[in-house]
């Protein structure tokens, strides 16, 4: 009996060490992991990426320190028939938080690709200090567009994106202070490269540039600038 059942599970090992074989092979023979170029996956496949984003406040809000620490940022792409993909990201802080997701439509006339997109994200944070409880969530909108162009392993992707403010709910303990509504607030423009850097590992190095009147990161300044300011972020992950 005991034979028997050893004997099963070694088929099990073993036809589980065949799946993961032909899988590794298949990621092999695929193009290089990608979560930023718009070049349409094969339907199911995905990448993802984990890394830090680095936020520049404009000294118009703040000359101290200000939420300048870093954020994590993981990316997950899945593809879809139709050359659509599944768009998932989160940049997460301990006093900001941000969860996006969106489709993207993208096509390749050989090195050179470009796509469209939507992504919708949920933020929210607190800040509880000495006499400061202090919390808002609120929701943001970010269609966009995509060029890129591949040169062997890199990947370049320039991508432009409106940034519009769907609402936005401030507390002070349970009291509502204040609530805004739907509008555009600014734009953004990011260039991304994806390369390998070791002979497994693949990296990503990008810069994100925006001219906006709100930064979801910088809430707890409780700026009064209505006027557009420029905000730079930088980013560095790798592709898992």
């Amino acid at each position: 009996m005991r034979t028997m059942q050893t004997r099963k599970w070694i088929g099990t090992a073993l036809r589980l060490c065949l799946i993961l074989v032909v899988t590794q092979s298949a990621r092999s023979q695929e193009a290089a992991p990608s979560v930023f170029f718009p070049r349409p996956k094969n339907t199911g496949a995905f990448d993802a990426s984990l890394g830090l984003r680095v936020l520049a406040v404009p000294r118009d809000i703040s000359e101290e320190e200000l939420n300048r620490a870093p954020a994590l940022d993981a990316q997950i792409t899945v593809g879809l028939p139709l050359q659509f993909t599944v768009l998932s990201s989160a940049d997460l802080q301990f006093i900001t938080n941000q969860v996006k997701g969106g489709l993207r439509w993208s096509h390749c006339i050989g090195d050179f690709c470009v796509g469209a997109g939507d992504e919708f994200g949920f933020w929210f944070g607190s800040i509880y200090l000495e006499g400061f409880d202090n919390s808002v969530r609120g929701w943001m909108h970010y269609p966009h567009v995509l060029l890129g162009y591949e040169t062997g392993d890199v990947r370049l992707s320039l991508r432009g994106e409106w940034l519009y403010t769907l609402s936005e709910r401030t507390f002070t303990g349970e009291n509502e202070l204040s609530s805004t509504k739907n509008r555009l607030v600014g734009f953004a423009g990011s260039f991304m490269m994806e390369q390998p850097l070791l002979r497994n590992l693949h990296v990503v190095l990008g810069v994100r540039l925006s001219s906006t009147e709100f930064h979801h990161q910088t809430w707890f300044a409780f700026s009064a600038f209505k006027r557009k300011l420029l905000y730079s972020e930088l980013l560095f992950a790798v592709l898992l």
